[in-house]
């Protein structure tokens, strides 16, 4: 979304970020680009319901609404419906399985029943991966409104921002050892504790091999515990919610992520764009851009033993490393930089203002 907006702010466009609830990023790239971010803070439907008035007057004033992730799908178009405004909205589920309420219950059947329903009120609905498409179509979203634009980054800024900030000697890491990084909020879905596992394994004959997580997450205490168990608190670096992100891959000799799902992993394009060989899960579409960039392995969800022996390779094989670090850059450039991206928004926000 930060690549967007600010993408979009430079073309020309006027561009409000309304969030619902709250906001975890850094906030300056889109203050520098000119984008007006509303926080509502509304906790719950009852609160989100008593913000729909608010929304509908910043409908109006727009030409085009977007909405990003469910529930924001569902009050950015009521709102749209209320003020007669075209609206885009964009997937980004990793399943309809992991869509759930705080308290655990499944969301699934409502998520569908609301891009049922609303269906015939939407200009284009906006997929990120080419695999949710079926999904989509099934919960009866009409195929000609579907788009698919996958996810894009911005590949020279993360490579000027990789080459400033934190050091290894800073975070307690030896110049000489190898170093796994693994970016990624602390879920279920994002197997942290498989990354632990593969690092305990390598150690046992490659020596001080380190990983360093980044992220925040309601299972950071749990994987924290099973680490303190493995005798790991020198190797193992939880650096909880950053900024520095790209910095981050930058020190690292590979990046991991080996998920049980995902969407369109913007983590994996940042580390490419850096020059990070990647080894992740072959869910969503992380093949086919490991694939188109030649900058990664995949590996089938679950494999630890397939899951290690790559990663032994990229840190072992100096070739194979170099040649890879090398297509990620090359790749991420060419197919996945975000101007191309927010291109490929402004042609479909056009269309929909246009209509």
């Amino acid at each position: 979304m930060v690549y967007l907006a600010a993408g979009l702010a430079e073309l020309g466009y006027e561009v409000t970020i309304a969030a619902l609830r709250l906001v975890r990023l850094d906030l300056t790239p889109l203050q520098d680009a000119g984008v007006r971010v509303l926080v509502f803070g509304a906790e719950g439907p009852v609160a989100k319901l008593r913000k729909l008035p608010l929304l509908i007057r910043l409908a109006r004033r727009a030409d085009v609404v977007g909405a990003s992730l469910f529930d924001a799908t569902l009050w950015g178009r009521l709102a749209a419906i209320a003020a007669r405004r075209p609206a885009v909205i964009i997937e980004h589920t990793p399943g309809r399985e992991l869509a759930t309420s705080r308290r655990g219950k499944s969301r699934a059947r409502w998520v569908a029943l609301h891009n049922r329903l609303l269906d015939p009120f939407t200009h284009t609905v906006v997929a990120v991966a080419r695999w949710q498409v079926p999904i989509l179509l099934r919960e009866g979203v009409a195929e000609r409104k579907v788009r698919v634009i996958p996810n894009g980054v911005a590949v020279d800024e993360l490579r000027r921002q990789a080459a400033t900030g934190v050091s290894r000697a800073d975070l307690g890491i030896p110049d000489d050892a190898k170093l796994l990084v693994h970016v990624a909020r602390f879920m279920p879905q994002k197997n942290q504790p498989m990354t632990l596992e593969v690092v305990r394994r390598l150690r046992a004959d490659l020596g001080d091999v380190h990983v360093i997580f980044a992220g925040a997450g309601d299972l950071l205490p749990d994987v924290q515990a099973q680490a303190e168990s493995m005798g790991a608190r020198e190797w193992a670096h939880f650096l909880g919610r950053r900024r520095d992100v790209p910095r981050l891959l930058h020190l690292a000799d590979v990046f991991v992520l080996p998920s049980f799902a995902e969407a369109m992993p913007v983590a994996i394009l940042e580390a490419l764009a850096v020059g990070v060989p990647v080894v992740a899960t072959d869910v969503a579409d992380v093949r086919p851009i490991l694939e188109l960039t030649g900058g990664g392995i995949a590996i089938p969800p679950g494999d630890t033993d397939a899951f290690e022996q790559a990663c032994r390779r990229l840190l072992t094989e100096r070739q194979l490393h170099e040649r890879l670090a090398g297509a990620a850059v090359h790749g991420a450039r060419r197919h996945y930089d975000h101007r191309r991206m927010v291109g490929n928004y402004a042609s479909v926000l056009d269309a929909a203002a246009g209509d």
